[in-house]
């Protein structure tokens, strides 16, 4: 398969928007991704795939703490500037009406769907990326949100009624 055959191939697979974030004021770093998922329950594990030549990567890595925060429809502008779309960097992200921290020092976003705070346990390098493995040390949620999803280019999520009503078989 072509690069570009696999990329245009993972367009279609929607997955939840994700600010990933590590530091403490001043020193706050982020970035939107959509590479996240759990890995396991004892303990308790995910994994978040990061370019290498990402800015943020060096600062996760040096940290040792991140955090990941699900983002809910309302916040497709945060998506973007997380994801370079403005020209502000770093700690200049974080708008402190919007951010709080972990006992850790990692960004928490108040209004998140889910928060969690993790430490990082593991880096595995493939290619231009690398898994980072995170033990997750405590979560938060907010049961108000819609998810966040992109798909094929485009900012989507899940209906409140889909969510509300069991899918039939």
């Amino acid at each position: 398969m072509t690069p570009q055959a696999f990329r245009q191939l993972m367009r279609l697979h929607p997955a939840a928007v994700n600010i990933i974030a590590t530091g403490k004021a001043p020193h706050r770093t982020g970035m939107t991704v959509s590479a996240f998922m759990s890995l396991g329950v004892e303990p308790p594990t995910v994994v978040c795939a990061i370019n290498r030549n990402a800015f943020s990567y060096a600062h996760m890595a040096d940290n040792q703490v991140f955090s990941v925060n699900t983002l809910a429809v309302e916040h497709i502008e945060l998506a973007k500037l997380f994801a370079g779309q403005a020209p502000l960097f770093g700690d200049e992200r974080f708008d402190e009406q919007e951010w709080d921290q972990f006992d850790s020092g990692s960004p928490c976003l108040r209004s998140a769907v889910m928060s969690l705070e993790c430490r990082l346990i593991r880096q595995v390098q493939e290619s231009t990326h690398c898994l980072m493995v995170g033990e997750v040390i405590s979560g938060r949620y907010n049961d108000d949100g819609l998810p966040l999803l992109y798909r094929d280019g485009q900012w989507v999520t899940v209906s409140e009624d889909l969510l509300m009503t069991p899918v039939e078989r």
